[in-house]
């Protein structure tokens, strides 16, 4: 199990007498949650739904009094943490028993109202990713689904580490939803969620839960990451990113937008073409281009000048080793082809959709990469990225693989020419004896003399 990863949630702009709203945070046993303290808000009131029943756990401006009302095990496991002026409630060692529905009232400058309920995992699995395009319809597995357990599902808008989720269908009898997203519907023989007509703007997070009665047996994650094309250049060049609607009015032109801090909400351009001249290192970043329904992203990916490309000639079969110029101990390499197979984009060598990704190995102490059995379709033009602590690209540098025997029409003019050939040599022998024979002749013939 990974370290133990503290659950907290980011409170936003607070507006006077908010309505309250059911959020799940989900966090795994013997883990933490944090709750902060509003930035404008006094003291908060923290209570916890048991059936009908409400009841106050703690009053965060007397927590510690003689009259304070949290339990007494709660407050074992408790901690606070004030930094700036804001102060931090830790629950340490989250058990099943702290799972349940909680209520948070705060007041001061605001009034602040949320219902949180809290789920405690026996087990959250690594998260799974799943690439997806829009308009298709998606099958999202529940892995480690049985008969005998409920399965809830869970989504999130989040683009923080730390999810806050929602319930895909709003209650237990419910099975199919419309939302913005498309059409959601359980499926189940396999306890999957299916979504029909997907449409998505920015990533998406689903959760499927295993739950035993009310108790939390084990949490699924699953990202559907958005397809987005790689576009590298250097510094000084010009990139050009296109927008894929090709028809579109002054009344609805397209955005672009680029991602500036956590979101995707700096606009750059209106036009059917994003136009970045001179480009410097800093203008690597994810760009999005959205007009109607259809979203398009690109990573452009910016890199200091490098010098030539070296070349790699090959027989088919052959194990090819690729260096990678610039590359450091703790900086990891990323590798990329551009070839005719990709039709000239860049496409990421590891990509789970790659036809070379069984026949590749990266070492991590040398920066080598080591494709096998080497086949006519793996021309092209092999580029290493490698980044820097702040993702930046520190350096670049690509490799040319060719092959060692003549393809197409050098191919058949190779041919044509090796077929020709000895017949030219035959040709060239008989004419150089011929002309031997004759010289020799004329050399042994007497000389006439004058009468």
């Amino acid at each position: 199990m990974a370290a133990v990863a503290e659950l907290s949630f980011l409170l936003f702009a607070l507006i006077n007498n908010i309505h309250a709203e059911e959020r799940i945070i989900i966090a795994n046993e013997s883990d933490s949650f944090t709750y902060s303290l509003p930035e404008e808000a006094d003291s908060c009131l923290i209570s916890r739904f048991v059936g009908e029943e409400m009841l106050v756990l703690w009053n965060t401006s007397a927590l510690w009094s003689q009259n304070s009302t949290a339990p007494e095990d709660l407050k074992q496991r408790l901690s606070v943490v004030s930094r700036d002026n804001i102060s931090s409630y830790m629950i340490q060692n989250l058990t099943h028993s702290d799972s349940g529905q909680y209520q948070e009232k705060c007041w001061g400058n605001v009034t602040y109202e949320r219902n949180i309920t809290i789920i405690v995992c026996s087990m959250i699995n690594r998260r799974k990713h799943i690439q997806v395009t829009g308009g298709e319809t998606v099958d999202l597995p529940c892995e480690g689904a049985a008969d005998n357990l409920d399965i809830q599902w869970l989504k999130s808008d989040s683009e923080y580490e730390d999810e806050i989720w929602t319930r895909v269908f709003g209650d237990s009898v419910t099975s199919v939803m419309d939302d913005v997203e498309g059409r959601s519907q359980e499926v189940k023989t396999s306890s999957g969620l299916r979504i029909y007509n997907l449409t998505l703007t920015r990533i998406k997070y689903y959760n499927c839960l295993l739950m035993n009665q009310q108790q939390c047996v084990s949490s699924h994650p699953v990202e559907l990451d958005l397809p987005f094309e790689l576009i590298l250049h250097t510094v000084g060049e010009t990139a050009v990113l296109q927008c894929p609607a090709a028809e579109f009015t002054d009344n609805q032109p397209p955005v672009w937008k680029k991602f500036s801090g956590t979101s995707y909400n700096s606009e750059v351009g209106k036009n059917y073409s994003l136009v970045l001249s001179s480009l410097q290192l800093n203008h690597s970043n994810f760009y999005s281009c959205q007009i109607y329904n259809h979203v398009q992203w690109y990573h452009l990916v910016v890199c200091p000048k490098s010098g030539p490309p070296a070349v790699e000639l090959f027989s088919e079969g052959d194990n090819v080793t690729f260096r990678c110029r610039g590359w450091e101990e703790g900086r990891r390499p990323h590798w990329f082809i551009k070839s005719n197979q990709t039709e000239d984009r860049f496409l990421y060598l590891y990509d789970s959709t790659s036809h070379l990704k069984s026949r590749l190995n990266i070492s991590k102490d040398d920066g080598l990469l080591i494709l096998s059995n080497v086949s006519l379709e793996d021309t092209g033009e092999y580029w290493c990225v490698v980044y820097g602590p702040d993702t930046q690209c520190v350096s670049s540098s690509r490799t040319v693989l060719k092959s060692r025997e003549p393809s197409g029409m050098d191919f058949t003019l190779y041919t044509v020419r090796s077929s020709l050939l000895p017949g030219l040599l035959v040709i060239l022998c008989v004419v150089v004896v011929a002309v031997n024979q004759r010289t020799r002749r004329g050399e042994q013939r007497p000389a006439q003399t004058d009468s």
